[in-house]
């Protein structure tokens, strides 16, 4: 599995107006092959917005990365600041702190 982790600052834009544009979206982040989930971060008392997304392997982060649903955001003149980070997921490690939520299938113990 491999995570991209986006974040920026909304820049003459509401947390409204983003919350609308956010729902319009999406649908278009659903689709995304590969993509296993998006969270969507927000900072409840300041502009900082941003999306944590967990693929299901190297492949599908790169298409997204390369693609023109992540060039929009990229490009988005009410995002500034705007970092993207990959990484790969430490699945063994994952799988022994996840109490609440399956990330990864928990190793079988003998």
């Amino acid at each position: 599995m491999h995570a991209v982790v986006i974040t920026f600052d909304l820049l003459d834009m509401s947390a409204e107006e983003y919350a609308g544009v956010a729902a319009e979206l999406a649908p278009s982040f659903e689709a995304l092959p590969g993509l296993l989930t998006k969270v969507w971060l927000q900072d409840e008392e300041g502009p900082h917005r941003g999306g944590f997304y967990l693929f299901a392997d190297a492949a599908s982060a790169d298409g997204f990365l390369g693609s023109a649903l992540a060039r929009g955001v990229a490009e988005n003149p009410h995002f500034a600041g705007l970092q993207a980070r990959r990484f790969a997921v430490d699945e063994t490690t994952t799988a022994r702190t996840q109490p609440r939520v399956t990330v990864v299938p928990a190793p079988v113990r003998a």
